[in-house]
């Protein structure tokens, strides 16, 4: 019940904020879109699955997909720890001195999570959940494989505006187009399905280890600059809001004050959990968090300042911010604490937790998280269903979720999104922090009696 009821209220806030619209629930009709052109789920055959590592050694293979997502799971391996060894995302946040300003910023972030919208710009309603909670299907990033052949993609804004290329392409045309790799199959951009969805998307090629990181993709047959949708399956991406590049053995950041396919301009496989982090046994890595409302101080918020973003960020949020000089900034790192209560401030005995949960808080803690866009609540990142496979058997998987060998897993669900699921049933219990006094307080006044987070310093720039 409390599960349904996160969900509810973050369908709740996403439509107060604008993104996602009431319409967007009805199953009408675009005839304005060629139909022919895109690739609906039913029309993806299921009888192929890609070449993975369990089928090669004989063990146990992925279990049956969902219908219409085969023909999307990535067949290829990242290399981990992604970005080089001193890459922010791969230093050690736990000698990681705590910061004098902790206690506020931390206090600022429960109230928001509270409810509290006193200092939010760009936002009707605030989230009322101060729990974690993981991405891995909609508002979270897809990776497919960069084909051998190159395409153009304009750059759009929405409402027919051309957008400007990165400055990395080194065009000073406005839209471009910018010449990227085509995509080696059908791809879909992160959904939902709705308009204004983020629709984030990585092409990877695994021979050159380049990424190319696309904002508001936008596959063949969707109109003209006018259509950004998450959610849709297509051979071709003719249009993107951004698009970066970048080599995954690097430093994993932009130089500082340009901007990315993300808010905050960082990567979207920085911080991002990999079946790969999960097949090692370990996350060894920072994560990526998002919480409403960054802060931007600047009287013109599409010049931030620069004490409003720190390293590995190298921008800020613009349209929907806090003003409240303790909100966490773009690139702060946040670390779990040593022990943890439960929402009536009783120490938790992690013990109960499933391994795949104890193994993203110790991520938490010997690694922390970089603040790095602006969301519906207290959000992490896993890759999205759709691409991410998860090669291990069905005992290892059981193993992970707490179950005994030989455990039917559930049908109708890929692995990852077993595993997922379990670990954000476990988050259920973990608060961000408990208020003092009243069960329900309000949340512009709230207090708190204990905390699971603080604030550390942050990274050094590598």
């Amino acid at each position: 019940m409390k599960r349904f009821l996160r969900l509810l209220l973050l369908s709740t806030l996403l439509l107060s904020c604008g993104l996602l619209d009431e319409s967007d629930y009805e199953d009408e009709e675009d005839s304005t879109l060629p139909s022919e052109k895109i690739v609906e789920p039913d029309d993806i055959v299921d009888d192929e699955m890609p070449l993975t590592a369990s089928t090669v050694s004989g063990s146990e293979s992925e279990s049956p997909p969902v219908s219409g997502r085969s023909s999307l799971l990535r067949d290829f391996v990242l290399p981990i720890p992604l970005f080089a060894p001193d890459s922010a995302w791969n230093q050690m946040a736990d000698n990681a001195a705590v910061i004098p300003e902790s206690d506020q910023q931390i206090l600022v972030t429960f109230r928001v999570l509270l409810g509290d919208t006193s200092t939010l710009k760009g936002y009707d309603e605030a989230t009322t959940w101060p729990y974690m909670d993981i991405n891995v299907d909609d508002y979270t990033i897809p990776i497919f494989r960069a084909g051998d052949t190159m395409q153009d993609v304009v750059i759009c804004e929405d409402d027919g505006v051309l957008g400007w290329p990165h400055p990395m392409f080194g065009i000073e045309t406005e839209g471009g187009p910018v010449t990227i790799p085509a995509p080696a199959g059908i791809v879909r951009p992160a959904g939902p399905e709705v308009e204004d969805a983020d629709g984030h998307m990585v092409l990877y090629d695994p021979t050159t280890f380049m990424a190319y990181d696309l904002f508001a993709g936008t596959i063949e047959g969707q109109g003209d600059c006018n259509s950004f949708r998450g959610g849709m399956l297509g051979h071709q991406i003719t249009e993107a809001g951004e698009v970066v590049f970048f080599d995954v053995r690097g430093p994993g950041a932009i130089a500082d004050g340009l901007y990315s396919a993300c808010a905050h301009g960082t990567l979207l496989l920085a911080g991002l959990i990999l079946p790969e982090d999960v097949e090692s046994g370990m996350i060894a890595h920072a994560l990526a968090l998002a919480i409403p409302g960054p802060r931007n101080l600047s009287r013109d918020p599409y010049e931030p300042l620069a004490s409003d973003y720190m390293y590995p960020a190298s921008t800020t949020e613009t349209d929907s911010y806090d003003t409240n000089p303790y909100a966490l900034a773009a690139g702060q790192r946040i670390r779990l604490k040593q022990t943890l209560v439960d929402e009536h401030g009783i120490l938790l005995n992690e013990n109960q937790f499933a391994p795949i949960t104890r193994m993203f808080l110790t991520a938490l803690r010997d690694y922390g998280a970089y603040n790095v866009d602006n969301a519906g609540g207290f959000s992490f990142y896993a890759e999205d269903v759709h691409t991410a496979v998860l090669h291990l058997s069905d005992d290892e998987v059981n193993a992970l979720i707490n179950q005994p060998p030989g455990t039917p897993l559930p049908e109708g669900m890929t692995k990852w999104e077993i595993v997922f699921e379990v670990l954000g049933n476990d988050l259920d219990l973990i608060p961000f922090a408990v208020s003092a006094g009243d069960e329900e307080p309000d949340p512009e006044t709230a207090m708190i009696e204990a905390a699971n987070f603080e604030v550390v310093e942050p990274a050094e720039l590598s």
